[in-house]
């Protein structure tokens, strides 16, 4: 017990608090952004009907998500063909085209959920591992936020310039710099 309580004089201890304190306070700072922005999305991308589950709406295979080792089962579709719903299918189209890189995540959503949780429509702009169980921007984390903000077209519109240029994924745009910056706060 006496080893723990010298862990607040090391300053290097210190300065990783301080930068998780500064990355939660960024974050909240951006949540009323983040939620508002991602309404106006959702209202530019339109609701689905509610009933497809992602899993329907994309065929198999689809790379990263479907990791067939045997040709008869595909753990992420329960179906090998993709159901026709054209109300989804344009939903899907839409998120595609705000997608910087055309490369959703579609791992992280619920497609059900389209319809009335923009939040949703939000989680395909995430990184593609760690957060299909967000059920909120408040639960997301830094990273999370900052990965929207960077992956959605949309947010060219919210943002100045300067935020974006030299545009991603060029390693000087001051946005992929944050994404930089904190990794190597939580690689120590």
């Amino acid at each position: 017990m006496a080893a723990n309580t010298n862990l607040f004089a090391d300053k290097e201890t210190n300065n990783w608090f301080k930068a998780c304190i500064g990355l939660n306070v960024t974050k909240q700072g951006l949540t009323n952004f983040l939620c508002t922005e991602l309404q106006k999305l959702h209202t530019v991308v339109g609701s689905s009907c509610g009933k497809c589950p992602i899993e329907q709406l994309i065929p198999c295979p689809t790379n990263p998500y479907c990791n067939k080792k045997k040709r008869t089962n595909c753990p992420f579709h329960k179906s090998q063909k993709p159901q026709l719903c054209p109300t989804c299918d344009n939903v899907k189209q839409k998120i595609i085209l705000q997608h910087r890189y055309g490369a959703p995540s579609w791992k992280n959503t619920h497609a059900e959920k389209w319809t009335s949780d923009y939040w949703e429509i939000g989680k395909c702009y995430l990184p593609t591992d760690g957060y299909s169980s967000i059920s909120s921007v408040q639960e997301s984390d830094f990273n999370g936020v900052i990965s929207i903000i960077l992956n959605c077209l949309h947010f060219q519109t919210c943002l100045s310039t300067l935020c974006l240029s030299p545009p991603p994924p060029d390693k000087q745009c001051p946005l992929e710099k944050v994404i930089q910056s904190t990794s190597k706060v939580f690689e120590q």
